[in-house]
């Protein structure tokens, strides 16, 4: 199973399975064959893509999730794969006691906190104004966050990190900054919640995110203290179009080298420790979350196209 390798197809195109093998088959070119093993997440993106059931299992099989983008290239679907933990009900009994726990809204505490550090790091390494009110900001957190310093975090946030006029938007958004974050984030829940469902985790049950109709909830929670890499990387470049080559290169984020528990970690294989921290706490073996302190350095791995 990989975990950094992001296959993104942008055009008219076929996929099928040849002697295991995904076979993508595009008119005018060589068919292009890529191991399911060695894809994390397969983005599809053009309305014309066929993809043949067989094609989806070898994917499933083999731990990688399938992302459907729309016209104005949101995400409007997800695949992820049940195979590779056995573990599932046991997982779901332990998910569900934890619900009601005071311990519940003690990692809730410390995803809000890690949120804060990362956002006020974010400004620092950009040299922007504003870090110091959410470093106070994290210091001040309660166990779920019942005094919403979350809320207060992004707004200020948000209002040093781009322009004055930048008004941060989830559904619709076209500009050229929303476009990019809401595509880098997709992305990114895609990696987390396929971390979970590896976990043997249900992605539904969350820590601070509750919604009933959102099927998400965990990957919503553990992508909070991660959003800061995508953010990053929009922010030292987001001018022109929200094309193509431009979309390449807003997953060069996935390269990313990230800072946990002191020692220096691939983003897939934080995300990864990061989720195991959550099972070990389920478990009864540890009390705290591993959670990003910082973005190291820009690994040399490339992504691969199609």
């Amino acid at each position: 199973m990989s975990e950094h390798r992001i296959l993104l197809i942008e055009n008219p195109a076929s996929l099928s399975v040849d002697l295991g093998r995904l076979r993508i088959r595009r008119d005018g070119f060589d068919d292009h064959f890529v191991l399911p093993k060695d894809i994390a997440v397969l983005c599809l993106h053009h309305h014309t893509i066929q993809v043949s059931v067989q094609a989806l299992r070898g994917l499933a099989e083999a731990g990688a999730s399938v992302l459907v983008t729309d016209e104005i290239h949101h995400p409007c679907a997800w695949f992820l794969p049940h195979a590779g933990n056995g573990d599932l009900v046991r997982r779901l009994r332990q998910q569900m006691v934890f619900d009601s726990s005071e311990t519940k809204g003690k990692l809730w505490q410390a995803l809000v906190q890690a949120r804060l550090n990362t956002q006020a790091t974010n400004l620092r390494t950009l040299n922007r104004k504003g870090a110091l009110r959410l470093e106070r900001l994290a210091q001040e957190v309660q166990p779920a966050d019942k005094t919403k310093c979350e809320g207060q975090g992004a707004k200020h946030y948000w209002a040093y990190l781009f322009e004055a006029e930048f008004s941060r938007e989830k559904q619709g958004a076209e500009d050229a900054i929303n476009a990019r974050l809401n595509f880098g984030y997709a992305v990114l829940r895609s990696m987390i919640a396929r971390s979970l469902v590896m976990a043997g985790l249900n992605p539904a049950l969350g820590l601070g995110h509750c919604s009933m109709e959102n099927p998400f909830n965990l990957a919503d929670d553990f992508i909070e203290p991660y959003r800061f890499v995508v953010e990053r990387h929009v922010a030292s470049n987001h001018a022109g179009e929200f094309n193509s080559q431009v979309r390449k290169e807003m997953l060069n984020f996935v390269t990313q080298e990230i800072k946990l528990n002191g020692a220096g970690y691939r983003l897939p294989a934080a995300i990864n420790e990061s989720v195991a921290s959550f099972v070990r706490i389920l478990d009864g073996r540890a009390k705290q979350l591993s959670l990003p302190e910082d973005m190291l350095t820009q690994a040399d791995d490339e992504e691969s196209w199609a």
